[in-house]
């Protein structure tokens, strides 16, 4: 995970562009932090609103515009981060290669001004034709699908164990450990479905801390929403919710103490899950801009810093000021892009468009079909919803950062001989269709399948107890 603080999460203006952990990487308009990472799975939508006209200084005569001439309007909200893109000096970029070709470089800069071309992939006799990145094959077509219940976690731990690293690490985690990270397996109810795709969001391409932050302040800017509602609808809002919470299997004590869990942001307690019927208040109290609905001001836009170090109390006392119309606004500090992810998928489970109940039936390569139909969820996402929601027992995650690099350090799958640091040579391990080729022949040749789950739990401990020496 990235190391990132969430005093760092300031978010940059949205673009197209590929990214670990799902189909695009988008980032907007923020809370004065910046977020190091936002990602998703579609672009940019246009957000250009209708504004005040700009005081210049005119006087307002004919005479300040010429003739069929209007005056443009400013967007009402606009991105906040002003650093402009290097697009690279030509000349200076000669000039280094120049340089390089004389031997004036380190080996990380020869191979950044000549990166080697990749070649072909090979199919050996016999062999398996390599795989795109995204590919859908990745995905285990068994039906009905592995789950990981106790009884699955034991036989997943020895049958991992044939492999002696994976024995060593094993043995040094224990199967309870697994059995109680992982947990039991709950009802697929809808519920836990629209919670675990909130998350899968709001995680994509950044920190866990930050992360953290973007969902506690969403889960108190929902109970300032809902606190602002009648009496008796904000009443039955919350049983209605806590029915949902029993369903799914979730420990409640009521509509009074699931409703303080929100305005004091506790997203991570038990008898919490984030509901389309909770959100949609929120999103209802949002601005429409050329008819069409946005996130401005509570989703995305001006917020306050409310991480793991700060006061949370003072961002609840400015969200219930904004609610009320008293003071600066502040929101969840979404990115514009991510905070239209989260209103589609609300629209989305109103509709009826996905069910939980569908995909627990479903194979890991169907049911990631669905997911990914969802917007803002991307190939990463997906796989962390079939481990997390569905708890399937043969899910790898390769555009996940921690798994992918402590998988590498164990087996050394593609350090690089040349590269000049050990910390070069895990940067070069990216996520890759390569890489992911590499991680998909090394599992077929230690037989992890079908308990690829399990060695990414394993990969989360060898990260949180720094057992590297192993």
């Amino acid at each position: 995970a990235a190391a990132a603080e969430e005093e760092e999460e300031e978010e940059a203006p949205v673009k197209r562009a590929r990214g670990v952990g799902g189909k695009a990487v988008a980032s907007g308009g923020g809370v004065g932090q910046r977020a190091r990472r936002g990602g998703a799975k579609k672009g940019s939508v246009d957000e250009q609103a209708s504004a005040a006209e700009a005081d210049d200084g005119s006087d307002g005569s004919d005479e300040d515009y010429e003739e069929g001439e209007e005056e443009e309007e400013a967007p009402k909200y606009a991105p906040r981060n002003k650093v402009k893109v290097n697009k690279g000096d030509p000349l200076a970029i000669a000039q280094a290669k120049a340089l390089a070709k004389e031997g004036k470089a380190s080996l990380a800069v020869r191979r950044w001004l000549f990166p080697p071309k990749a070649p072909r992939a090979q199919v050996a006799a016999g062999g398996k034709k390599p795989l795109a990145k995204d590919s859908p094959l990745r995905f285990d077509d068994t039906t009905p699908p592995l789950v990981l219940t106790r009884e699955v976690i034991h036989k997943a731990v020895v049958h991992l164990s044939k492999d002696p690293k994976l024995a060593a690490l094993i043995a040094r985690v224990g199967a309870a450990a697994l059995e109680n990270e992982i947990g039991t397996p709950r009802p697929p109810t809808q519920a836990r479905l629209f919670d675990k795709c909130v998350r899968a969001i709001t995680f994509t391409m950044v920190s866990v801390d930050a992360g953290n932050a973007f969902l506690r302040r969403l889960a108190m800017k929902v109970g300032v929403a809902i606190e602002r509602m009648g009496a008796d609808d904000r009443a039955s809002l919350l049983d209605r919710t806590v029915r949902e919470l029993i369903d799914s299997g979730e420990d409640t004590n009521g509509a009074d103490n699931l409703h303080k869990l929100m305005l004091t942001g506790k997203h991570n307690t038990s008898g919490f899950l984030f509901t389309p019927e909770l959100v949609a208040p929120l999103i209802a109290s949002c601005e429409k801009i050329k008819g069409k609905q946005t996130g401005y001001p509570h989703l995305c836009g001006d917020s306050f810093p409310c991480g793991k170090n700060d006061d949370h109390e003072l961002f609840l006392q400015k969200a219930r000021a904004h609610a009320a119309g008293e003071g600066e606004p502040v929101s969840a500090a979404y990115s514009r892009a991510k905070a239209d992810f989260l209103i589609s998928l609300v629209a989305d489970f109103k509709s009826g468009k996905i069910s939980g109940a569908k995909m627990a039936a479903a194979s890991d390569r169907e049911a990631a079909r669905m997911l990914e139909s969802l917007k803002g969820i991307g190939n990463w996402s997906a796989g962390g919803v079939l481990m997390h929601f569905l708890q399937r027992a043969n899910v790898m995650l390769y555009g996940d950062l921690t798994i992918r690099n402590y998988l590498n350090d164990l087996y050394e799958i593609g350090h690089l001989e040349e590269s000049e640091t050990l910390l070069q040579s895990q940067a070069d391990f990216d996520d890759t269709a390569k890489n992911r080729n590499l991680i998909d022949a090394l599992a077929e040749a230690k037989g992890w399948h079908p308990y690829r789950s399990v060695v990414c739990y394993l990969m989360y401990h060898l990260q949180e107890e720094n057992l590297v020496l192993l």
